[in-house]
C-alpha cells in the first residue's frame, strides 16, 4: 500500500525509487524513537535529585480551608520558634515567613576559637478567597502547627473607575 506524504529511498534494483509515508506513520516513527526520551527523563531526574534541596530553600506545606464562619491556614513548622515567625497581610494574601538564625561557638583546648553563623529564610505567600481584615484575624502556634484564622469577608474590588 503506497502512502501520498513523504519519502524515503528504497533501492530497487540499483534504483533508488522513492517511497512514501502517512502522517499517521511518520508519528508512529518518530514516537517510536523517542527523541525527547533522553531529554525528559534528565529533568526528571534533576528535579528527583535536587528536590528535598528545593524544599530547604523554598517553603513548607500549608493546608487552607474553611469553616461556616472563618478561613484557616495550618503551616507545619517543626522545630521552629514562635520568635522566628512572621506574619504579614495583604489584602486578600497572607505572608508567612521564616527566620532562623544559629550561631555556633566552639573552644578547644589549644584556645583555638572558631564561630559560625548561619541564616535560613523560608517564605510563604498564600492567596484567600476572602479579604483579610487584621484586627479580627488570630494567629496561634502550638506543638509545630501555625494557625492563622479570620473571619470571611467578600473581596472588595480596589480598582477605579475612569470618568
Amino acid at each position: 500500500m503506497a502512502d501520498n506524504s513523504s519519502k524515503n529511498n528504497d533501492t530497487n534494483n540499483g534504483e533508488l525509487q522513492p517511497t512514501y509515508k502517512s502522517p499517521m506513520q511518520q508519528m508512529n516513527d518518530f514516537f517510536a524513537s523517542d527523541p525527547l526520551g533522553g531529554l525528559l527523563g534528565s529533568i526528571d531526574s534533576f528535579f528527583q535529585r535536587h528536590s528535598h534541596t528545593m524544599a530547604q530553600l523554598g517553603g513548607f506545606p500549608v493546608d487552607v480551608y474553611e469553616t461556616s464562619t472563618d478561613w484557616v491556614v495550618k503551616a507545619d513548622l517543626p522545630g521552629v520558634k514562635k520568635e522566628n515567625i512572621h506574619i504579614d497581610t495583604l489584602g486578600d494574601r497572607l505572608r508567612i515567613a521564616v527566620i532562623n538564625q544559629e550561631n555556633s561557638e566552639s573552644n578547644t583546648t589549644d584556645n583555638y576559637y572558631r564561630r559560625e553563623r548561619r541564616m535560613a529564610r523560608m517564605e510563604r505567600e498564600i492567596p484567600l478567597p476572602y479579604q483579610i481584615h487584621r484586627q479580627r484575624t488570630k494567629a496561634r502556634f502550638l506543638n509545630g502547627i501555625l494557625e492563622v484564622r479570620g473571619p470571611k469577608y467578600p473581596k472588595t474590588h480596589n480598582t477605579l473607575d475612569i470618568e
